[in-house]
């Protein structure tokens, strides 16, 4: 489930806003892995290659969107 979560995460911010600011979707995981009693290094790999993974179809799904407007 966490993983849908931080796909959508990084989607929204990869959409909504451009480099270099779509990357502060990246700090919701460091700070659930901050907080986190059992730090699973697995879950936390995975949170940030779904979040990254998310900020770039996001980037291209805006970039797209712009082409189609211009």
């Amino acid at each position: 489930m966490f993983v849908v979560i931080f796909f959508l995460l990084g989607l929204c911010f990869g959409f909504a806003v451009r480099l270099p600011y779509a990357l502060f979707a990246f700090a919701v995981p460091i700070a659930l892995a901050l907080a986190a009693s059992d730090r699973s290094g697995s879950a936390i790999v995975i949170g940030f290659v779904v979040t990254g993974i998310g900020v770039l179809v996001g980037l291209a799904m805006a970039a797209r969107a712009n082409e189609q407007h211009a």
